[in-house]
């Protein structure tokens, strides 16, 4: 083992066409533990404090947002006929549904203006997108993390490395691997076919242009079947055999003179040993598939502007922009509806980001006292428990008030209700605590009273942990009270000793003695 408490092993590094595994054990001592844990505090404490502008803000932006969609609803004009633009709705905020087209192929009865794939010269006339999908076959490196606790404080953490092969969209550098197994779990450095969509360049929504911020909310695409005639480029469509309605490349017809990662540098490798499609996939393999959007009907809420239509602002500025968009024929009611779901489901969102954040910066702030105390294991993990739930219910109280105070600012008759129940939710956990108190001590008294004893004052014995040493045999047992909140009562002698100690669960048992006694938890 290093000076710096680091060990890695090797304990199992596997081969062949299935790959293997490799794994890296490293130790931590308890020095290196608390010191790294005590760092963590001035993390914790930048996420515990900034979790509350956050909550703050998050409440403000939903109000602000809901208003915004309510001024917007209330001056919205439905529009029966999209496909002619009427001047007198300019600058007003429009409403309306109609089919979603390849502007190019509007007036050309060619399908010229249509979208084509440049590499294999597949075509989608009416599509508004063209999606080429393509894959390679790759060693992939997966990473496994166990962590256990050792006697002392300190920590082991097992790292397992695995590698198999799989079929992936983007390229891997195999030089990044944990380990390459004398040069097996190499992949090629480049990918001959890469995924890829084409946008028409003019998308019409009736008489008007889509907005450019809208075309990311295209998503209704569907699978495109192509055979190899389909392929224009005669080189390609050589090499290439049908697949799942796609295109299956070996990676010996790809290039012969590929490179692969190799430690640092590239160095090409034969690939006679790669087989065909029928002898099974080999790395460097791919496939490819292709997918179009087809015109739909879809609804759109908007600024009308000249030929296209842009985004509402209120007359406040806050609230973000209002420009709503969905496939489908709906109302304005329906797409209003729909923008506030939107704006519950980010606000919930927000806030229990904002709780998280609140939480973790708390238990970095209290780590250092459950890695201390790891010096016993399960003692540890019992306090880790414990500050665990202390993060959380501090967390949850400092959230609920954070909340109200930002719901007071904005709406005050909505944030005094969100207030009260906040601290009621208080009340209730400090009423918990007191009672569960309260009810300790009256089990002490029911314990005192079992056995006919009374409370005095300690004397100076007693208050030293020390046993009276003249007892009469018949006297009824006294119970003394400890400064430190502590009883135990004297008994007739060679009888039990009886203790109450502060454990509310057990009363530990002694025997009269004359020696200092040291109870016994």
């Amino acid at each position: 083992m290093s000076d710096a408490g680091e060990e890695i092993t090797d304990i199992e590094q596997g081969g062949g066409d299935d790959g293997g595994e490799f794994t890296e054990t490293e130790y931590e001592n308890l020095g290196d533990r608390l010191q790294s844990s005590c760092c963590g505090i001035c993390i914790g404490l930048l996420l515990f404090f900034g979790a509350f502008p956050l909550l703050y803000w998050n409440e403000g932006r939903a109000v602000e947002r809901y208003e915004a969609l309510n001024e917007a609803e209330a001056q919205v004009t439905t529009v029966f006929d999209p496909w002619d633009v009427d001047t007198a709705n300019e600058g007003k905020l429009v409403h309306f549904s109609v089919n979603i087209t390849n502007g190019d192929n509007n007036n050309d009865d060619s399908n010229n203006g249509g979208l084509t794939d440049p590499i294999f010269g597949i075509a989608a006339p009416n599509a508004l997108q063209l999606h080429r999908h393509a894959e390679m076959y790759q060693w992939v490196e997966d990473k496994t993390t166990r962590t256990t606790k050792t006697y002392g404080g300190g920590k082991k953490k097992t790292t397992t490395y695995s590698y198999s092969k799989e079929w992936k969209d983007y390229l891997i550098n195999s030089y990044n691997f944990k380990n390459q197994n004398g040069g097996q779990y190499q992949n090629p450095a480049t990918m001959e076919f890469t995924s890829e969509t084409f946008t028409a360049d003019k998308i019409m929504i009736g008489a008007f242009q889509l907005p450019q911020q809208l075309i990311n909310r295209i998503n209704w695409d569907e699978d495109l079947d192509v055979t190899l005639e389909n392929i224009t480029n005669e080189e390609l469509r050589g090499r290439a055999e049908s697949y799942d309605g796609g295109y299956y490349f070996g990676y010996d017809s790809i290039n012969n003179d590929n490179d692969v990662y190799n430690n640092d540098t590239t160095t090409a490798v034969s690939t006679s040993s790669s087989s065909s499609f029928g002898g099974g996939a080999q790395v460097g393999d791919q496939r490819v598939s292709f997918r179009e959007t087809p015109p739909s009907i879809i609804t759109i809420v908007g600024v009308q502007s000249g030929g296209t239509l842009g985004a509402f602002v209120s007359e406040t500025g806050e609230g973000g922009d209002v420009l709503l968009f969905k496939q489908g024929n709906l109302t304005s009611v329906e797409m209003f509806d729909a923008a506030e779901e939107e704006n519950k489901f980010a606000t919930w969102l927000i806030r229990l980001a904002g709780f998280a954040i609140m939480t973790f910066g708390l238990y970095l702030v209290f780590r250092p006292i459950e890695v201390f105390a790891d010096i016993i294991p399960f003692v540890g993990s019992i306090i880790g428990c414990g500050l665990i739930f202390m993060a959380v219910l501090i967390s949850s109280i400092l959230s609920l008030v954070t909340i109200s105070i930002a719901w007071l600012a904005a709406r005050p008759e909505i944030g005094a209700i969100v207030l009260c129940v906040s601290l009621a939710v208080v009340g209730l956990c400090a009423f918990g605590v007191k009672k569960f108190g309260k009810k300790k001590s009256e089990d002490d008294d029911d314990f005192i009273a079992a056995v006919g004893g009374k409370v005095v004052e300690a004397p100076s014995t007693a208050a030293a942990n020390v046993v009276p040493t003249v007892m009469a045999v018949n006297e009824p047992p006294t119970v003394y009270a400890l400064p430190e909140g502590q009883v135990f009562a004297s008994a007739p002698q060679q009888q039990p000793y009886a203790y109450v100690g502060s454990a509310p669960q057990q009363q530990p048992t002694v025997t009269v003695s004359a020696q200092p006694y040291v109870p016994k938890y």
